[in-house]
């Protein structure tokens, strides 16, 4: 047997891997059983009930759309905006450029002209001189948006707003106690392959505890692609512009206002998931690496009273975005190191397992059944849990390489635009 010396004791190598394996094997799945545990406890509440609020009393909405060499498909955003059926004089449209190479501007300018609308009207156009990211045009979208506008909205050029979005967001707001509203995510092209519906599976689950959470108390996580902010809640607070989750962050703010951020699963939007293994990481990073800042940036949250029961919900959501990446690549870590123990020690001699003790062989099936479930995700064998394991496992992993971007000063908050999405996307408007 493989042995180390620590001091005056010799420690069995196996048993030290197992050991170690078992106790992140039983955190994990202990934080896994807890978060399905409180999602549904947490579901048996309910949101606050919503009328239907007259012409009269609707607020205004200024919109804020922040491009980057969206030529493809700002146009078709563009429509999407003006088929709300949503008053005129109570709609501020900001279209804000991060200095694109490309005809976005010139196609907008050409928008208004067909439409008969005048620059400044309802719909503005801000050019910024270089692209300094996201996070730096909302600022300066909201700070610039119409004095008189309630409710500060942003949605992204990619997605597209269901009938009656904008209607739904302001009855959400009639609700004094509500600071952010954002809505639910369908997938355009959900079956077009594999990897689509994988997205889907991952979001599918946070979904569910989104909802969950914003029944409870509020959910600190956000769809930048259409989420709307009472500006009352917001006037205090900036977005850290170095960062990301600009959609989060303000919905963080707003819970420190003292209002309640919720997600509405009858809000709905349209977006399409990258198509490829390529496209979906470089998307997937970026998000992740903003929630870990957003997590860690808002960590006193779990402690301070005021916050009342949303500290429960902040204290999973950073248990399952920061800790729990980096207890299963340590867990992977023992799992291999322990198999290459047992290998070196006894060959492939399968007879020698039944000498192992108790714990090694339960590691061992363990390990074998974790490599069998991802391998038959990845391979797309439809086995019982496969695809959720192998969901989980991409998104741990996702989370685990974010946190060594930012370890390394690597800040992807300039973020990287897809083109395959929206080259489906611009299929997609014009075929709809």
């Amino acid at each position: 047997m493989t042995l180390v010396v620590i001091g005056d004791y010799s420690v069995n190598l196996f048993t030290l891997f197992s050991i170690l394996q078992l106790s992140l094997s039983i955190f994990i799945i202990s934080i896994l059983i807890l978060a399905v545990h409180l999602s549904k406890k947490w579901s048996k509440s309910t949101l606050p009930g919503v009328g239907k609020i007259s012409e009269e009393r609707l607020p205004k909405i200024s919109i804020i759309l922040p491009t980057w060499n969206e030529e493809k498909v700002i146009e078709a955003k563009l429509e999407d905006v003006e088929n709300q059926e949503y008053p005129n004089h109570l709609l501020d449209v900001i279209i804000i450029d991060s200095a694109s190479s490309d005809s976005t501007i010139p196609i907008v300018r050409k928008w208004l002209s067909k439409k008969d609308f005048r620059e400044g009207e309802k719909y503005r156009i801000i050019q910024e001189d270089s692209r300094r990211g996201k996070s730096y045009s909302i600022n300066r979208a909201f700070d610039e948006a119409d004095a008189d506008s309630q409710i500060l909205m942003m949605s992204d050029v990619d997605c597209r707003l269901a009938e009656g979005a904008l209607l739904m967001i302001a009855n959400r707001f009639s609700d004094e106690s509500i600071g952010a509203v954002t809505g639910r995510q369908i997938l355009l092209n959900i079956g077009q392959n594999r990897k689509a519906s994988e997205e889907g599976s991952y979001r599918d689950f946070f979904s569910m505890m989104r909802i969950a959470e914003s029944r409870f108390s509020s959910t600190p996580i956000f769809h930048g692609e259409c989420s709307a902010y009472r500006r009352d809640a917001i006037s205090d607070h900036k977005l850290v512009e170095n960062s990301n989750a600009d959609d989060s962050q303000m919905a963080v703010s707003v819970i420190r206002s003292g209002y309640r951020a919720i997600y509405d699963p009858e809000i709905t939007f349209y977006e399409v998931a990258p198509p490829d293994g390529r496209a979906s990481k470089i998307q997937k990073v970026r998000r992740a690496q903003g929630l870990i800042r957003h997590f860690w940036r808002n960590r006193d949250m779990i402690f301070h009273r005021r916050f009342g029961n949303f500290r429960k919900v902040m204290t999973l959501e950073f248990t399952l975005h920061i800790v729990l990446p980096i207890a299963m690549v340590l867990g992977f870590i023992a799992g291999f190191s322990h198999i290459g123990l047992l290998i070196n020690e006894f060959g492939f001699q399968y007879k020698s397992v039944y000498s192992f003790p108790s714990i090694d062989k339960l590691m061992l099936f363990s390990d074998l059944l974790v490599i069998l479930l991802l391998s038959s995700g990845i391979l797309g064998i439809p086995l019982p849990g496969s695809r959720l394991s192998i969901t989980f496992f991409n998104y741990m992993i996702t989370l685990f390489k974010a946190q060594i971007l930012i370890l390394s000063g690597h800040s992807l908050h300039q973020w990287q635009q897809v083109s395959a999405v929206r080259d489906i996307l611009a299929e997609f408007d014009k075929n709809s």
